[in-house]
């Protein structure tokens, strides 16, 4: 009796764990990894939905040329969403 009673938390734990965190993990791995390889001249799109080219990276900062060098503007790496197709 005991043992059916302590199945069912532990099979939700591991169901939860396999629909839930994992993949939220490998989402948040692959944007890690998208992030760590911007490079300049890359067309971009942050998470406001700002479309830009990079202009520079640095560790943590990358600038972002808005209206074909009309406008250029300073965000977190990790504001980054995509890198669009060019």
């Amino acid at each position: 009796m005991q043992l059916t009673s302590l199945l069912i938390p532990i099979l939700l734990i591991v169901v939860f764990y396999f629909l839930l965190i994992r993949p939220q993990q490998k989402r948040a791995k692959q944007h890690r990894e998208m992030v760590n390889q911007l490079q300049s001249g890359q067309n971009v799109t942050t998470i406001g939905g700002i479309k830009g080219t990079v202009r520079s990276v640095d560790e943590t900062v990358v600038v972002l040329t808005l209206n074909n060098g009309g406008t250029e503007i300073t965000l977190e790496k990790q504001s980054v969403r995509q890198v669009d197709p060019s």
